[in-house]
C-alpha cells in the first residue's frame, strides 16, 4: 500500500469514527429513557435507537444540522430533547438565552407514547383527586403520571403556606398546539397542568411582550419567590418540571417529564 493510499484509508476510518460517534447514543441517555418510561419502552437490540413495546423504533441521534433553537424546537430528536440539562436547584438567576430543558421535545415519541389524536389520548386519561382545593384534574395515566400528580397534591395539602399557589388549576387535557407554532403542546397529550399564581409570579414570556430569537427579560419577583420555589420542589420530587426554569419563561406550567429529572437521568 503506497503512502498516498494509506492516508486516505486513515482519513476515511476518522471521518467514519467520528460520524458514528455522532450517530450513537450513549447507554446513559439510553437507560435514562428506559427508566423514565418502562411502561412505552423496551430494552432495544438497534443501535442508535430506543424501541417501544409495540415494537415502533425511535432513532436517537438523527444527526440534526446545526440551526437556530426555533428550528430545533421545530425539529428536535430524542437527543437534542436531552441535550439542556435540567437544573432541580432552586432558580437563583434568570435563565441564559435559549435555555429551555423540555420544550425540545421529539414530537413522534410523544405521540406515540399519548395519542396522536385526541380520542387516543382521552383513552388514557383519568380524573384524579387534587387534595389542595378537593378538586379533580384529568390527567394520562400512562407511565404513572397521574399517580405522580396526586401524590405531589398530598405533599402540598400539608403545607398550608402554600395553597395560594395550588389551589386554582388552570387545566390539564387541552387538545391544542403551541401558541404561534404547529407544536404539539403538552397539554395536548393529557401530562400538564396550569395554576392560577399571585400576579407577581403569574407570567409566560408571550404575554410579556417577548420574541423567538431575542432577549427576554426575566420577571424578577419569580426569583424572589421562595414559596414557589418550595411548590417547584414537590412537583420535581415527583417527576415533572417547572416552565419558570426556562428562558422562554411559562411560571404557572408543570409538565411530567421524569426523562429530564429522574434519577436515571443524572439528577
Amino acid at each position: 500500500m503506497n503512502r498516498a493510499c494509506l492516508r486516505s484509508c486513515v482519513a476515511l476510518s476518522l471521518i467514519l469514527s467520528l460520524f458514528g460517534q455522532r450517530s450513537w447514543a450513549s447507554p446513559s441517555a439510553l437507560s435514562c429513557l428506559l427508566a423514565a418510561y418502562p411502561e412505552f419502552l423496551k430494552s432495544s437490540s438497534v443501535a442508535n435507537a430506543v424501541q417501544s413495546r409495540q415494537g415502533e423504533v425511535f432513532v436517537f441521534d438523527a444527526s440534526l444540522p446545526t440551526q437556530s433553537h426555533q428550528w430545533r424546537l421545530d425539529h428536535a430528536d430524542l437527543k437534542s430533547q436531552l441535550e439542556q440539562a435540567y437544573p432541580r436547584e432552586p432558580l437563583a438567576e434568570p435563565p441564559a438565552v435559549d435555555f429551555d430543558p423540555g420544550r425540545l421535545r421529539s414530537a413522534p415519541f410523544f405521540e406515540r407514547m399519548y395519542g396522536k389524536t385526541l380520542s387516543q389520548v382521552q383513552e388514557h386519561m383519568v380524573s384524579v383527586h387534587w387534595a389542595p382545593c378537593k378538586c379533580r384534574i384529568q390527567f394520562s395515566k400512562r407511565n404513572g403520571a397521574a399517580a405522580a400528580l396526586e401524590k405531589v397534591g398530598q405533599a402540598l395539602v400539608d403545607r398550608p403556606e402554600l395553597q395560594i399557589y395550588v389551589s386554582r388549576p388552570l387545566g390539564s387535557l387541552n387538545w391544542r398546539s403551541i401558541q404561534g407554532t404547529q407544536r404539539r403542546s403538552m397539554h395536548a397529550y393529557g401530562v400538564a397542568v396550569d395554576f392560577h399564581l399571585p400576579k407577581s409570579v403569574h407570567h409566560y414570556w408571550q404575554w410579556s411582550g417577548c420574541k423567538s430569537g431575542t432577549a427576554c427579560p426575566y420577571p424578577a419577583a419569580v426569583l424572589k419567590d421562595e414559596r414557589l420555589q418550595e411548590v417547584v420542589k414537590v412537583f420535581e420530587s415527583h417527576g415533572f418540571i417547572w416552565g419558570g426554569k426556562w428562558h422562554h419563561f411559562d411560571t404557572v406550567h408543570f409538565e411530567f417529564r421524569p426523562e429530564l429529572i429522574g434519577p436515571a437521568c443524572g439528577q
